[in-house]
C-alpha cells in the first residue's frame, strides 16, 4: 500500500512526499487582509484584481471594506476555477 502511495512522488531532494499533501486540488480560493492608507490599500487592490483577471477571465473577486481612524482594512476574497490558477496568481502577487 505504501509503495502505491509513493510510487509518483519525488525523491530527489532526499525527501519523499505525495504531492497531495503539498498541493489541495480544491484550493481555488485567494484571501488576505490589505491595511493601510486608502490610496495604498485601493492601489494594491486594483492591481491584484488585474493579474487575477490575467490568470483567469471569470475569477470572482470580492471585497469588504471597513475603516478606523483613517487606516482602511480591505478583506480580499478571489475564487479562482482551478487550483492551477489560484498558485499562478499567488506566485505572479509576490511582485506586485
Amino acid at each position: 500500500m505504501a509503495e502505491d502511495i509513493l510510487k509518483d512522488c519525488g525523491n530527489e531532494c532526499g525527501c519523499t512526499m505525495e504531492i497531495g499533501t503539498v498541493i489541495n486540488d480544491n484550493d481555488c480560493v485567494f484571501e488576505c487582509e490589505l491595511t493601510g492608507d486608502r490610496s495604498s490599500v485601493e492601489g494594491t487592490f486594483g492591481r491584484y484584481v488585474e493579474e487575477a483577471k490575467k490568470v483567469c477571465e471569470s475569477a470572482v473577486v470580492t471585497s469588504e471594506d471597513s475603516e478606523s481612524d483613517g487606516i482602511l482594512t480591505k478583506k480580499v476574497r478571489i475564487e479562482f476555477s482551478c487550483t492551477a490558477e489560484n498558485i499562478i496568481f499567488q506566485l505572479r502577487a509576490k511582485s506586485l
